[in-house]
């Protein structure tokens, strides 16, 4: 039994970062790193659902910042836009990538400290089902492609 248990821990070892809300599978939440001056940033990661039955994320909200809203880009006419969403829904066996250029958290109003890559930025998701879970997003340095999403206005 025990081999069986260190063999399972080893295997586990080796997959992303998942953490398990109920049905929910959060895989590598993270933080686009900003210029100390900046007070808005947004939070990505996958989502799965898990479970049989359809779940929804109607709202998060971080201590480090004052707002928390959902956004997606969108193409209009050529040029890239940010429309709020209100919520964010989960087929059941399905996922939502919360990405650069398509679904992600904002993160406006920074309280305190600027982020420091490799910090971690806690950031609780509310369910409809009344259910709230944390996530402990990693601050990183985003790739050079997402660094064409622009968030004016925040």
């Amino acid at each position: 039994m025990k081999s069986r248990i260190g063999g399972l821990a080893l295997l586990l070892s080796g997959l992303p970062l998942a953490l398990w809300a109920g049905d929910l599978a959060i895989q590598d939440p993270w933080v686009r790193a900003i210029p100390p001056n900046m007070q808005t940033t947004a939070a990505y990661m996958v989502i799965r659902n898990t479970g049989t039955v359809g779940k929804t994320v109607v709202g998060a909200a971080s201590p480090l910042f004052s707002r928390v809203e959902f956004h997606e880009t969108v193409q209009k006419n050529g040029v890239a836009g940010m429309v709020a969403r209100d919520s964010l829904v989960i087929d059941a066996g399905g996922q939502v990538a919360l990405k650069p250029g398509g679904y992600h958290i904002m993160l406006i109003g920074l309280q305190g400290q600027a982020l420091q890559t490799g910090s971690k930025v806690p950031v609780m998701l509310q369910l409809s089902d009344g259910t709230q879970e944390t996530v402990m997003a990693e601050v990183r340095t985003a790739p050079v492609a997402a660094t064409q999403e622009h968030h004016h206005g925040h």
